[in-house]
């Protein structure tokens, strides 16, 4: 069965479908303005930096290292087991202070072999002077006893040939007394040779006996040299840097096998990289700040090396001041190199689209409620801030972020940005 509306039912939907559309049309005319007040608002967002009178400085970024100047490598010396290992890497420790201690036992045996030669050496050399002496004080008392004899034999002669004048005695007896003479002073002569040859061999075997004793007492040093070699200790004062590779309780190790290296902390030295293309700005005693552990340490550039490698050259800076306590060998840190620097000049912040290129610059400065163009004459430009040569002043405020509107204009009141 079809049903047809009534009259008044067709009135109700017309009624809603105006009202629909009329809503409809105001939230299109609201949001429409909104859109456009938001869209005149954010094109007009200008800012202004503050022209100041300070320093310019344009440097360029390096990393690298801390190196050491001086450094002890400490080597073994004798070999053997290690016993105790007393200091670790990164340990401060003090000269002669103990690092390592080794073990050896036939150096023990070497020690006893060797005290007993000494003894041996000793024994030899008091026997050999005793013998010496003896032998020596023989030949002496049988030298002095014919020198007596022949005295006496001088007197008989002297006697016998007074005698002889007188005819007490036959001129024969006188011969055999004269014979007796001379066959007493040969004696003596060739007793007198003994006695010298023997000297002279005398001072051979002392010298032997004595240099054999040497050559024992000498080879005992060496064995207890060796002996205290076996507790490695540090040659100078410093940071031990590092411990041989693998080394432990128990390692063995062979003579002038490398165990540890100490470094003194004062005597580092930064090592860095720059760009090839940033070398061309640097030269010795350009300064340098230095970032060891967010601990800012002023240096200076002490060389740069004349060759490249990788795109990137090097060089070593030296610090004019102490280093913080963190600071160790092979740490690495990151610097700045000032290769250019003025110091209180009038200067502005730099900002986006300045280059090095730019000499003369047109900007806006805030002029009594006014920002009125100026041409600006620029100079260095540093890393965040830019020489002004003349145009501006310490003070002045400069427009950036210009609207598109005003780019070609001469000046803009400042209300227009304010309320734009």
């Amino acid at each position: 069965m079809l049903t047809i509306p009534s009259r008044k039912s067709k009135l109700q939907k017309w009624l809603i479908i105006v009202v629909s559309c009329t809503a409809l049309a105001f939230v299109f005319w609201g949001l429409s303005g909104a859109v456009a007040s938001l869209s005149q608002n954010t094109v007009l967002n200008p800012s202004q930096l503050e022209v100041d009178t300070g320093a310019v400085k344009r440097s360029v970024a390096a990393y690298g290292r801390l190196r050491p100047r001086n450094s002890s490598t400490v080597i073994a010396e004798v070999s053997g087991t290690i016993e105790t290992i007393h200091q670790y890497p990164g340990e401060h420790i003090e000269q002669s202070e103990l690092i390592i201690t080794l073990r050896n036992p036939s150096l023990m045996r070497q020690l006893d072999t060797a005290e007993l030669a000494v003894l041996r050496a000793q024994a030899n050399l008091e026997s050999t002077e005793a013998q010496l002496y003896e032998r020596r004080i023989t030949l002496e008392n049988d030298l002095a006893l014919m020198e007596s004899e022949i005295t006496f034999a001088q007197k008989e002669l002297e006697t016998k040939a007074f005698l002889l004048e007188e005819a007490i005695v036959a001129k024969l007896d006188y011969m055999r007394s004269e014979t007796s003479l001379e066959q007493t002073k040969l004696k003596h002569q060739l007793q007198q040779r003994k006695l010298d040859a023997f000297k002279k061999s005398e001072q051979a075997e002392l010298k032997a006996a004595q240099y054999q004793l040497k050559e024992a007492e000498k080879e005992l040093e060496m064995v207890r040299y060796d002996i205290q070699q076996l507790n490695v200790t540090a040659k100078r004062a410093g940071i031990l840097n590092e411990l041989g590779t693998s080394l432990e309780v128990g390692s063995s190790i062979e003579r002038g096998q490398t165990l540890a290296q100490i470094t003194e902390p004062s005597h580092l030295y930064a090592d860095l990289l720059i760009s090839a293309q940033d070398a061309n700005h640097v030269v010795p005693s350009q300064p340098v700040t230095v970032n060891i552990r967010n601990t800012v340490v002023n240096g200076e550039v002490l060389r740069v090396y004349p060759s490249a490698e990788n795109n990137q050259v090097r060089l070593e800076v030296k610090f004019s001041e102490a280093l913080p306590e963190s600071a160790r060998p092979n740490l690495d840190i990151s610097a700045e190199i000032a290769t250019q620097q003025l110091t209180e000049v009038t200067r502005l912040p730099i900002f986006e689209g300045v280059t090095r290129n730019h000499s003369m610059l047109d900007v806006f400065v805030l002029r009594d409620n006014r920002y009125v163009r100026q041409q600006v004459r620029l100079g260095l430009m540093g890393n965040q801030y830019i020489e002004v040569l003349s145009g501006l002043k310490a003070g002045d405020r400069v427009l950036i972020n210009v609207p598109e509107a005003y780019q070609s204009a001469t000046e803009i009141p400042k209300s227009e940005l304010e309320n734009g």
